[in-house]
């Protein structure tokens, strides 16, 4: 059961385990108001004054102490997000937009990964449109788990076998409607690409089509940039296919080299474009899928 309200949630361990605690702090205070307030009182049981008072706490007190038990336990945002919930299904606010889910998939330190939730979850607005809601790693040793953690998202752990034969094909699809590439370095099986037609996307660092292909990663293409004495570099973000780094191109980004580049200097001026424009183009995917099926509508 607790598994199954985490995953629906959409949070870690960690967190849920500080959900839960709100909600044993809250349950347990709104029965002790209510048995002092009724004693205090001296309302008779199941008179029309106890009802009053029960559905009260119900409605009112107990929502009240839900909020105050969230910012005391650090985890205000979950439960207005919770309250906004409930008080859109009695139409009492606006009926909130559901943001599309975004599975991301990392293998190594996560700066894209951390600029994504950035960028969404951390922004009341970007949040409406879109939200991280799973990372997907390959490398126990990864900093992108600890990023993950920190910000209260699930991490699933997957190898390279159980990858292949789709083991967890369903359960992704189920998991988002989007799958996002921020540095994974397995191949994504054509069973996955099937399931999530165009909407894997993936970032380069270089500008495809050159310097693309099966162990072309990280320092590896800056060091092949370097090698062709090339006095310009970029990012590519595409779609994913069922070939390396062949997918149809969605956006590049380019930026001068000088003579005195190293695959350091080269990886931080990637990377500058990676954070500022991988997001924003994500974004631009996200509504502009939405538009398309408001139209069909």
């Amino acid at each position: 059961m607790f598994d199954k309200l985490q995953k629906k949630w959409g949070i870690s361990g960690w967190r849920f385990f500080w959900v839960m605690i709100v909600f044993a702090f809250t349950g347990t205070t709104a029965a002790w108001l209510t048995a002092k307030i009724t004693g205090w009182m001296n309302i008779e049981s199941y008179s029309f004054a106890w009802w009053s008072l029960k559905i009260g706490m119900l409605l009112i007190g107990y929502q009240i102490l839900l909020l105050s038990y969230g910012f005391i336990f650090g985890q205000f945002a979950f439960f207005w997000q919770y309250e906004r919930k409930i008080l859109a299904s009695m139409r009492i606010l606006p009926k909130l937009p559901v943001p599309a889910k975004l599975i991301v998939f990392a293998s190594g330190a996560g700066s894209n990964a951390k600029r994504l939730i950035e960028y969404f979850n951390d922004d009341a607005e970007k949040s409406k449109i879109a939200r991280v809601t799973l990372i997907v790693c390959n490398k126990p040793e990864a900093g992108v788990i600890e990023i993950a953690e920190k910000a209260g998202i699930p991490v699933k752990m997957i190898n390279r076998k159980e990858l292949e034969i789709g083991a967890y094909d369903k359960e992704l699809s189920k998991a988002g409607q989007w799958i996002i590439l921020a540095g994974f370095l397995l191949k994504i099986p054509p069973s996955l690409i099937q399931m999530f037609p165009q909407r894997i996307i993936n970032i380069h660092p270089a500008l495809l089509p050159l310097h693309g292909g099966n162990g072309m990663y990280g320092r590896h293409v800056h060091e092949a940039v370097l090698a062709t004495g090339a006095m310009e570099t970029g990012i590519t973000i595409h779609f994913v296919n069922d070939k390396y780094d062949q997918g149809p191109t969605i956006f590049q980004a380019r930026v001068m080299l000088d003579q005195n580049e190293t695959p350091t200097t080269i990886a931080s001026k990637i990377h500058e474009l990676e954070h500022r424009h991988y997001p924003e183009q994500i974004e631009m995917l996200v509504v502009n899928a939405k538009n398309s099926l408001k139209t069909k509508k």
